[in-house]
């Protein structure tokens, strides 16, 4: 006959709650602290998915819309967050339709809102509150990191916060990059990217609108290469690189 235990121990990992579990039972702690009531319909208005940037986590734009949330003050946040397991919070909301696709991001617990993703060895910072990040495209930072362009200068338009600009220079070997973009907050994470990756020295920011600086760079880069051809008769390859459109290749000769 099998033994009966009476109030077995369990082990640690069968204690610890998923995130989302805890979150429930830490708020519902919460809310009775402060003599409030726990009804039905507050659990639906609970995050149920969020993302996490290192020790930043952000939101669903549609949770905490009862007013009762209000009731608890910041201390709400610092308990979602320990929930979590950050220790800074930010709520989601609609991409602006400001020309830029700005996010539209709240932080809500924390000093600061910049985060740093590291994709295929290559470090992405960023302002969360102030510039996207698609980590959908590493596929295509991938394949670009791969290429073989040795000597090429690079024309990245669109080009963000360094999606492209970066993997062209860390891993492809080009040997200069000219990066258009005209987001100022995604222009500052850029000029901070080629810093943490050591390779500022081998890159140009023109800010401003891709239709305008376009004519200027390559009007440059045509001259500057007519004047090397005349020179010492040698020809250089030059890749324009949209963001939107894929690439353009051409001989400036």
């Amino acid at each position: 006959m099998l033994p009966v235990f009476q109030n077995p121990v369990h082990s640690k990992r069968c204690r610890v709650k998923p995130p989302a579990q805890k979150l429930h039972c830490d708020l519902y702690h919460l809310l009775v602290s402060y003599g409030l009531t726990w009804t039905q319909g507050l659990e639906s208005d609970l995050p149920h998915s969020w993302q996490h940037h290192g020790d930043l986590v952000v939101l669903g734009k549609e949770c905490f819309s009862n007013l009762i949330w209000r009731q608890l003050g910041d201390e709400l946040w610092s308990c979602v967050a320990r929930a979590l397991g950050a220790r800074r919070l930010a709520i989601q909301g609609h991409v602006l339709n400001d020309g830029l696709r700005s996010p539209n991001v709240t932080l809500l617990l924390g000093d600061s809102a910049w985060v740093e993703h590291k994709d295929n060895g290559i470090r992405y910072s960023f302002d969360l509150t102030k510039c996207m990040f698609s980590a959908g495209n590493i596929v295509e930072k991938q394949r670009i990191a791969s290429l073989a362009c040795s000597g090429e200068i690079v024309v990245d338009l669109y080009a963000g916060i360094g999606y492209f600009t970066l993997p062209f220079l860390v891993h492809a070997g080009a040997a200069f990059v000219h990066a258009c973009e005209w987001n100022p907050h995604a222009v500052t994470a850029l000029r901070r990217n080629l810093e943490l990756n050591k390779v500022a020295q081998k890159c140009q920011i023109h800010e401003g609108d891709n239709r305008q600086v376009t004519r200027s760079i390559l009007t440059l880069l045509i001259h500057k290469k007519w004047n090397s051809v005349v020179s010492n008769n040698q020809s250089k390859h030059y890749t324009v690189v949209s963001g939107l459109s894929g690439f353009i290749s051409f001989m400036a000769c």
